[in-house]
């Protein structure tokens, strides 16, 4: 008997282990609700209770045993089935790019280490749209990247708006056919693009594959990378599906369906699964993901290195789902004008021969660090902040003994007691600035003790992002190999903050571009000092016993050779420094912390002389060369200081100025 996707599903042991003990039917019933609204969730979970209804818990464990040794009747399913019918592996909504948590923590553990490699897949995967004549619109499958200006889907997809014309594949003449890559749940903009002619359809004896090109010039204009080819299924462990489900009528119970998808169809989502059957046909293999009619043409790919495997192509309802290997796109693309991206490597700890990627204190014995001189010697070179002498007796040391952790292009020095940073310093230079790809995950750094990191266990089950101290692509310069090398070094805990999920960090981000912007073309470097403000009435939070800082600080450095917004010239070649405090208090919430706290603003200019008073650090020659410093009679009146109190700053003295924009900032 032909096993069945449930089935497929139910061996996967840690997945569906809940469902085999007491809190069974519950635990199903949780699982339905992955990535859907609570109210929607609600309504699929009154149809698991009506499912297991009469069954106790022995019977219902029989019954899910039955199914996991192929001893269902397919014809008949039972409670057991339905349940498996209704949960299944879940299909997440993509909001803004990116996939929503699953609610099931096995499919949080298996996704989120792998979570940017699987957004740039996402990113790359657009729905297949013609508009027709007379304004109307219609929705047909989906396709993705292959190469920058050629996208892939399936033949019987392309089919439905081509016909061959002298020997060849050609557009239909009065459809305009459309890709969008940006048609998700609660999105604003479109990002459609046309499609401007058809290289090939296969034949009905080949596979099910076709491949379109993007109109003139477009291809230069999306900015999206395509998604690499990888034809080693055998070492892809859990897989995903990118694409948009459509309500399928061959789908039954309808209504269970609807509220399972929570009625959100033709919206990019991602189901994650796992490889059925990796030789069900020379080119094709077999997969349990979560798929419905729009999925046709969907990548398939490794969540662990976001390369594509696979190209979707149908699916017997409730029995298993069919893909086209990327063994043989990669026959197919032999074609004029057609590349074969190499495969990425994967990033979840293991090599493809299946060793153990072991990175340790000795692989980083070639980082720089922070440069003092880099924007110059003499009046230009720039020691790292001095700490004060507690904070001294108190900083993390490495493996080596040392204070400062290097890596390449930039340096940590880190807080014992508070597992996070105290500064980090980094020099960026906009002349030779790279922008690789993200290259791995978030990882503990070898260095340093894993209990003197705050590593993933701070991050998972609340609204607390991981962001970076040093911006990622800040260090990323040089030659290829040292910008991947300090693409790479970003991603390790010493550089990464606890930051809300809603923390506007637009100005933030952007203060180091802006301010390479107004420094001479000659110069085009910054050097940026980065960290938390630390506080003792800074909430715990419960589960790591950690303190979490409620604002951040940042100091930026460069050369000036022109005047500052007061009209005085500053000289030639001189230092200038701006520094930025960053509050989040306003934002966290008791669900996420166990506290409450008071309103802030986000992003606002403090002086040099401030912000050592809010840190404890010294910031020494960086104070003189402040754009912001104010003399005693420019102070602003104590009813505006209140403002910034949720943020801890000292209410004498404050010289603050709120940034509403990046016009606002005193250089």
């Amino acid at each position: 008997m032909q096993k069945s996707v449930f089935q497929s599903q139910m061996e996967d042991i840690e997945a569906f282990r809940p469902l085999m003990g007491g809190r069974g039917k519950a635990i199903a019933m949780e699982t339905i609700g992955a990535g859907l609204p609570d109210a929607v969730a609600e309504g699929a979970m009154s149809d698991l209770e009506t499912a297991a209804e009469g069954m106790d818990r022995d019977n219902l464990t029989e019954a899910m045993e039955n199914l996991r040794h192929g001893d269902t009747d397919l014809d008949s399913p039972d409670t057991a089935e339905a349940i498996v019918m209704l949960t299944g592996y879940p299909s997440l909504l993509i909001r803004n790019g990116d996939f929503e948590t699953p609610r099931e923590s096995v499919w949080r553990e298996r996704l989120e280490p792998n979570r940017e490699r699987i957004r740039g897949a996402v990113a790359s995967v657009a729905r297949v749209e013609l508009k027709l004549p007379g304004g109307g619109q219609m929705m047909i499958g989906t396709c993705w990247l292959v190469d920058d200006d050629v996208l892939i889907t399936n033949r019987h997809v392309a089919k439905i708006f081509s016909e061959q014309r002298a020997g060849r594949w050609q557009l239909r003449p009065g459809i305009d056919v459309r890709a969008d890559f940006a048609e998700e749940i609660g999105g604003k903009e479109a990002l459609e693009y046309l499609i401007g002619s058809i290289i090939s359809i296969e034949s009905a004896e080949s596979i099910d594959m076709a491949l379109m090109k993007l109109g003139r010039a477009v291809g230069r204009q999306l900015e999206l990378r395509p998604i690499p080819l990888d034809d080693r299924l055998s070492d892809v462990e859990f897989l995903g599906v990118v694409g948009y489900p459509a309500r399928d009528v061959r789908n039954n119970p309808q209504d269970a369906f609807d509220r399972y998808f929570g009625s959100y169809f033709e919206v990019k989502r991602f189901a994650p699964g796992k490889v059925m059957n990796a030789n069900y046909q020379p080119n094709v293999f077999t997969h349990n993901c979560t798929t419905l009619g729009g999925n046709s043409g969907s990548s398939i790919i490794d969540i662990s290195s976001g390369n594509a495997i696979g190209l979707h192509f149908g699916g017997n309802a409730q029995v298993q789902n069919y893909a086209v290997k990327a063994a043989a796109i990669k026959q197919a693309l032999v074609t004029p004008g057609v590349r074969v991206h190499p495969p990425r490597p994967s990033i979840n700890g293991r090599r493809r021969n299946g060793e153990a990627a072991h990175v340790t204190a000795a692989s980083f014995q070639d980082r720089n660090g922070y440069d003092p001189g880099f924007l110059g010697d003499g009046d230009l070179k720039l020691p790292l902040p001095i700490l004060s002498p507690q904070q001294a007796s108190q900083t993390v040391r490495t493996s080596r003994g040392e204070r400062e952790i290097k890596y390449r292009h930039f340096s940590v020095v880190m807080s014992k007691p508070r597992r996070l940073a105290y500064l980090t310093a980094v020099n960026i230079d906009g002349k030779e600035a790279r922008n690789p790809p993200r290259a791995r995950r978030f990882t503990l750094d070898p260095r340093i003790a894993s209990d003197l990191q705050a590593g993933e266990d701070m991050y998972s089950d609340n609204d607390i992002d991981r962001g970076h101290l040093v911006r990622r692509l800040d260090p990323c310069w040089g030659t290829e190999a040292e910008s991947s090398q300090a693409n790479v070094d970003s991603m390790y805990f010493p550089n990464i903050s606890p930051q809300h999920k809603d923390l506007n960090q637009k100005i933030w981000n952007e203060l180091e571009d802006h301010i390479l912007g107004t420094v001479d073309e000659r110069d085009m470097k910054v050097s940026v000092f980065t960290g938390c403000i630390f506080r003792e009435e800074d909430p715990v939070q419960a589960r790591t016993g950690i303190k979490v800082p409620m604002a951040f600080w940042k100091v930026v450095a460069s050369i000036n050779r022109g005047r500052n917004r007061r009209g005085a010239r500053r000289g030639t070649g001189q230092l200038q420094a701006q520094a930025f405090v960053m509050s989040q208090e306003h934002l966290v919430k008791p669900s996420d912390l166990e506290h409450i706290f008071g309103r802030g603003l986000e992003t606002f200019q403090v002086t040099v002389q401030e912000l050592e008073r809010l840190t404890g650090l010294n910031f020494h020659k960086m104070r003189s060369a402040d754009t912001f410093a104010m003399t005693p009679d420019e102070s602003l009146q104590a009813a505006e200081e209140s403002t910034l109190e949720g943020a801890g700053v000292p209410t004498q003295n404050r010289h603050y100025n709120p940034l509403r924009s990046l016009a606002d900032i005193v250089m």
